[in-house]
């Protein structure tokens, strides 16, 4: 299956390339931006990285994307859809804003926005969720916003700075995602 570029408003999803490692290894090694995450994906080294996020052609359980902002062609993010099962029909949702200058929340709601519709409407997948960090109270919003719903928590599910954290566990079926 070829991905195709998902043009939006502000800034397009490109799919993710060779390229975009770079980012990755510096943004996940910066402390504000790796404050929610799983220590396991935390200061990494490129190859540690590629593992974690494996390009389609590799691994056709996950499609991610670049998030390149419009109006200067710059990645800002990536955000895709990781462990699809093509028989339950369903996929974890990822997005890391990495340029601090884009934490506005609209790019992540408009880059998710772009996302959901793809994986529902081109993939015909049935139900996407998300693992939060407790802590990580934009995040929620924004899932939210997106109409997913909180189905629980999973207690001890991330480990941060050595500690284990409880996540928020959110999804959205098909039938409840409504295009804006």
């Amino acid at each position: 299956m070829k991905i195709n570029t998902i043009m939006g408003k502000n800034l397009y999803l490109e799919p993710m390339k060779e390229k975009t490692y770079s980012f990755l290894v510096k943004w996940l090694s910066d402390s504000n931006i790796i404050k929610f995450l799983d220590d396991s994906e935390c200061n990494l080294t490129l190859e540690e990285v590629k593992k974690i996020y494996p390009l389609y052609h590799v691994n056709e359980k996950n499609i991610l994307f670049s998030i390149i902002e419009k109006n200067s062609d710059q990645i800002i993010g990536i955000c895709g859809i990781q462990k699809i099962d093509k028989n339950k029909k369903n996929a974890f949702l990822r997005i890391i804003i990495g340029d601090t200058n884009f934490w506005d929340g609209k790019t992540a709601l408009e880059s998710e926005k772009l996302l959901l519709q793809f994986t529902f409407n081109d993939l015909k997948l049935n139900k996407i969720y998300s693992i939060i960090n407790v802590n990580n109270n934009g995040q929620a919003l924004l899932v939210e916003r997106l109409g997913m719903k909180k189905d629980g928590i999973s207690r001890n599910h991330f480990i941060q700075n050595g500690k284990y954290v409880d996540a928020n566990l959110y999804s959205i079926l098909s039938n409840e995602f409504r295009d804006f």
